[in-house]
């Protein structure tokens, strides 16, 4: 019998060996996208795809990426959120993931398209939440839902705020963080201040900490406050190129874009290709009037993963220093 395989045995080997293929290429495509390189990992997934249309996770990944601004196409996304959560509805994954698809479906949304999609969102992220009350992104999508919808659609800013204190027993950066936001949605700045102030004094060990903190200074104006936060994130993650262009953010917002630069240099020499850097970089060079180094580096930026909106700014912005 050496050398010789059952037909049944040969059956085995056969599934056994796709297997392992299939999911070397599932890996191989979540690699990509993690890398950003989009279009390569849509050509894996649907390779994929095309062996076996019943593949959950390969429509759960597809979806996902029909999300993003360079391949937005929310139809798709619907659809293979759908087939994701037909095949598999008992993946916390896959219903947040079809709720999300629904909820951006519905942003752009007539009245009408928007009160059948409703009830759909807020389904989706309830049972994410019930198949793994873990789930933090679904909590907050689902809080985000209690606190925009009107109440006939099932809003209810009152479980929103139960849901951003579920959200801080499970992770306090991350739960802070959200009910800050939701103090920020209702103009309550001081409020949400304090929440900062106290995230800062129990998880000052966590860099997060400092990252959310610093953000919100600087989305307010409060550029000091904002460069000495990003200090202590830069300290606390030296190895980071994020660290540095944060910390020139705040430079840029203080007209400062001499310190600016030396951060990017940091941050540059860490990831040469961190595109969050860029629009940092072409402002430094504007407000050295360094005009042609600033177009140059706005050219660099169109190659990024952009909404049409930002497109058509950077697009104007060159057109404007070409002048």
């Amino acid at each position: 019998m050496r050398g010789r395989v059952g037909a049944v045995g040969l059956t085995v080997l056969l599934v056994l060996a796709a297997g392992v293929t299939q999911g070397q290429s599932i890996e191989e495509g979540v690699a990509l996208q993690r890398a950003g390189k989009l279009q390569e990992a849509k050509s894996v997934f649907e390779s994929v795809l095309s062996k076996d249309r019943r593949n959950a996770e390969v429509h759960y990944r597809l979806g996902l990426m029909y999300l993003t601004p360079a391949l937005r196409d929310l139809d798709k996304a619907v659809e293979h959120m759908e087939e994701a959560v037909e095949i598999n509805p008992n993946n916390a994954d896959y219903q947040y993931g079809l709720g999300a698809a629904y909820g951006m479906e519905a942003q752009s949304a007539g009245v009408f398209r928007q009160a059948l999609l409703a009830p759909r969102v807020k389904s989706a992220f309830e049972k994410a939440v019930q198949l793994d009350p873990r789930h933090i992104e679904a909590r907050i999508g689902l809080a985000q839902y209690y606190q925009r919808a009107p109440g006939i659609m099932g809003g209810d800013k009152a479980k929103a705020w139960k849901e951003a204190e579920a959200i801080i027993a499970l992770d306090e950066v991350r739960g802070r963080t959200f009910k800050a936001s939701l103090f920020e949605g209702e103009k309550k700045l001081k409020e949400a201040e304090e929440e900062y102030t106290t995230l800062l004094k129990s998880k000052g060990s966590d860099w997060r900490a400092w990252r959310s903190a610093g953000l919100f200074y600087l989305r307010h104006q409060r550029t000091d406050d904002a460069v000495s936060v990003f200090k202590k994130y830069a300290e606390m993650r030296p190895d980071t190129a994020d660290s540095y262009c944060r910390l020139a953010q705040a430079y840029i917002q203080k007209k400062d874009p001499d310190q600016a630069l030396a951060m990017l240099t940091k941050c540059f020499s860490l990831e040469q290709d961190f595109l969050p850097a860029l629009p940092v970089l072409a402002r430094a060079y504007e407000l050295k009037g360094q005009k042609r180094e600033a177009r140059d580096t706005y050219q660099r930026l169109l190659k990024a993963d952009l909404t049409k909106e930002q497109r058509q700014n950077i697009e104007k912005k060159i057109k404007e220093l070409s002048n």
